[in-house]
C-alpha cells in the first residue's frame, strides 16, 4: 500500500515544483515588463535566486542587491567587501559595499590615507551617536573633487539580527557628489 502511495505522490510533488518554478518565472517576467514600460527604462532583469535587480535606462544603469564596480571607478575600494548596489550614469556613479564589522577602523585609515594622497580640497567629518541601548553608531565621511565617501556601522541584512555587525561603505563620483 505504501509503495502505491509513494508512486502517486512523487509525480504530484514534481508537478507542484514545476508549477511553482513556472509561477516564479512568470512573476519575474511580468514585473520586468511592467518596469520596462516606465519612461526611459530600456531593460530590466530580476534574478530572484540572487536577489539582484538590474535596470538599464537611457541615463545609465542601476543594480540593487549586487552588481559590478564599473571599470575605471576612480575611488579604490578595499578587497573583501560585498557589492550591495551600483548606480552608474554618464555623469555620476554610486557604489555601496558591505564589509565585516571589525574592519571599521581599518577602512577609516585606508580612506584617510587615500584622500590625503589625492591633493585638492578634501574635507573629513566624523560623528557617533548612542542609540539609547548602549549601541554606538559611528560615521566617517570624506568630500572632495566631485567625490564622496561615507563609512558607517550598519547591520548585515543576511544576519537576521538587529546588532551593528557590519560596515557600510558608499562611494560616489560625479556631479551631485
Amino acid at each position: 500500500m505504501r509503495g502505491i502511495y509513494v508512486k502517486r505522490l512523487v509525480p504530484v510533488l514534481v508537478a507542484v515544483a514545476l508549477v511553482l518554478a513556472a509561477c516564479q518565472s512568470a512573476t519575474e517576467n511580468l514585473t520586468e515588463k511592467l518596469i520596462e514600460q516606465s519612461a526611459g527604462v530600456d531593460d530590466v532583469n530580476i534574478d530572484t535566486n540572487s536577489g539582484e535587480l538590474n535596470i538599464e535606462t537611457d541615463e545609465g544603469s542601476i543594480s540593487i542587491g549586487g552588481g559590478e564596480i564599473p571599470d575605471g571607478f576612480p575611488i579604490p575600494l578595499p578587497d573583501g567587501g560585498e557589492v550591495m548596489s551600483v548606480f552608474d550614469a554618464p555623469q555620476s556613479t554610486l557604489v555601496s559595499l558591505l564589509y565585516r564589522g571589525d574592519r571599521y577602523d581599518e577602512l577609516v585609515v585606508y580612506f584617510d590615507d587615500w584622500s590625503s594622497s589625492q591633493g585638492g580640497d578634501w574635507s573629513r567629518g566624523t560623528s557617533s551617536f548612542d542609540q539609547g541601548d548602549g549601541t554606538m553608531v559611528r560615521t566617517a565621511n570624506w568630500f572632495g573633487d566631485d567625490m564622496a565617501i561615507t563609512i558607517t556601522d550598519c547591520i548585515d541584512p543576511d544576519s537576521n539580527g538587529d546588532a551593528m555587525n557590519a560596515v557600510c561603505v558608499s562611494a560616489a563620483t560625479g556631479s551631485g557628489s
